[in-house]
């Protein structure tokens, strides 16, 4: 029989599809379109969905993804790393996120200020961080926002071993440990 004669009311295998899925090709004219089996009906939604998640998620860092030290495990994180816990030439990096202002007045002896404020944060951190490690953050105090989320996008870049001290600042100052800077008693003030 010639498919071309085939109308889509004569046909019993064309009743079961609507019109407008009959195939235009004039070569597969009045030909029915391919069926699908129950199987892929069924897995076809679960697979667009993990594409489109898979494709429209990116990744989210939480604060269970954060690494909160003391100062006292801080100091004990860079004392095992090469050189010494402050020396300029050691491997550790000690990143405050604040201000320049602010770093200017406190902050831990021969640390890296790359704040957090301005879009070139990203490639800072590359540029001065490449290749050390542990990497330490530290913000004013428990409450400092900056250092937390610092540390969440440094997590994300995946730079290094990235640890929060918390208390930042002003926790250090308590401990003892030593400030630097043009006002080094500005901290908790």
């Amino acid at each position: 029989m010639d498919h071309s004669e085939v109308s889509a009311e004569s046909s019993p295998a064309m009743e079961a599809y609507p019109v407008s899925c009959l195939r235009t090709d004039p070569e597969l004219a009045g030909t029915p379109p391919m069926k699908t089996s129950t199987k892929t009906r069924l897995l076809l939604p679960f697979l667009l969905l993990g594409i489109s998640t898979g494709l429209s998620c990116s990744q989210k860092t939480s604060d269970r993804n954060l690494q909160l030290v003391s100062p006292a495990e801080a100091i004990n994180l860079a004392s095992k790393g090469e050189g010494g816990i402050f020396s300029t030439d050691s491997k550790v990096a000690w990143v405050d996120p604040r201000s320049p202002k602010l770093f200017d007045e406190a902050h831990i002896p021969n640390s890296i200020n790359i704040y957090f404020g301005t879009g070139e944060f990203e490639d800072m951190a590359t540029l001065e961080l490449k290749g050390r490690g542990p990497i330490i953050v530290y913000g004013t105090d428990y409450q400092d926002v900056l250092s937390i989320a610092a540390s969440k996008r440094l997590i994300e870049l995946k730079i290094g071993d990235v640890y929060t001290l918390r208390g930042g600042l002003l926790q250090w100052a308590k401990d003892g440990n030593e400030i630097a800077g043009s006002d080094p008693g500005s901290i908790g003030k």
